[in-house]
């Protein structure tokens, strides 16, 4: 029989470690610019719609979830994209500070009559991946990259996406690469060692811990792939002098193009990228 104190110590002692991440993470938050249009980050977004349109296939009439809104707050803006493609759209965010940027972002596209806008706001909630706001099959299709390895719990996120899935939807779940061709996972130890990681703590995953830990939530799997096949450095280069408006990244471009020239044309460099991905349904 459980013990009732035992219960409310560690529901407190949860409570208080999921406040401290959304301080960490407001903070972090607070501390970045928008790189949405640096080089990289460009190239970011066309792998992300190869991938969605790949493993979705027309998202028109779907009703779509995603897990964090630091594409929308910073990055690639991909919600934009598929509002574009014609899906219903639902992101979610633990930070105050991301969700209110991503809002911000949504209200000011709408402003200046962007067409990616459609005319309507997206839903852009406050929430935490653990514990999903949504009833049991509420969606066609939830989509996560790069946002699951920074919790302990991620196999309970995962085992939230199987949840709010409908039956035949399908989830495409993406994560840092233990195995990137170019070492990234190493190099992000080094950074993290001397403080210098932002986004730490991050888990990276293989292959077949992934499939493992999406198969015992009951997904079926499909398809192992990933994208962002580029040595991490240059990522990281191009974003540093971007967002410090160093005129260096309008160089990224040359260095960039070879990697997006094969991964835009043939999709096996993708198994080889530093975001994994994972395409699965629910039965």
């Amino acid at each position: 029989m459980a013990d009732p104190l035992l219960n409310e110590v560690r529901d407190e002692a949860t409570r208080s470690l999921r406040e401290r991440q959304l301080r960490d993470w407001d903070r972090i938050a607070g501390s970045v610019r928008d790189f949405s249009a640096a080089p990289s980050t460009l190239y970011y977004r066309r792998c992300e719609m190869a991938l969605l349109e790949r493993s979705l296939g027309d998202l028109r009439g779907k009703r779509i979830l995603k897990l964090d809104l630091w594409n929308e707050a910073f990055n690639t803006r991909i919600l934009a994209w598929m509002r574009e493609q014609g899906a219903e759209v639902v992101g979610l965010d633990l930070s105050r500070v991301v969700a209110f940027r991503a809002r911000k972002n949504a209200r000011d596209e709408r402003k200046a009559g962007d067409p990616r806008s459609n005319g309507q706001g997206p839903a852009l909630l406050r929430a935490d991946i653990r514990e999903l706001p949504f009833a049991t099959g509420s969606f066609d299709a939830v989509y996560t990259m790069g946002t699951i390895e920074h919790i302990d719990e991620y196999r309970q996120a995962i085992s939230e996406v199987h949840r709010v899935l409908k039956p035949g939807g399908r989830a495409v779940i993406g994560v840092p690469h233990k195995w990137d061709l170019f070492l990234r996972p190493v190099m992000v130890w080094i950074l993290d060692a001397f403080g210098q990681y932002l986004y730490a703590p991050e888990k990276a995953f293989s292959a077949g811990e992934l499939r493992r830990d999406v198969e015992r939530t009951g997904l079926r799997f499909v398809e192992r792939t990933g994208i962002l096949t580029l040595p991490g450095f240059l990522r990281m280069a191009d974003l540093f002098f971007y967002t410090r408006g160093l005129p260096f990244y309008r160089l990224s471009p040359l260095f960039l193009a070879p990697f997006q020239y094969a991964e835009t044309r043939w999709r096996w460099p993708g198994r080889f990228g530093y975001l994994l991905t994972v395409v699965a349904d629910k039965p």
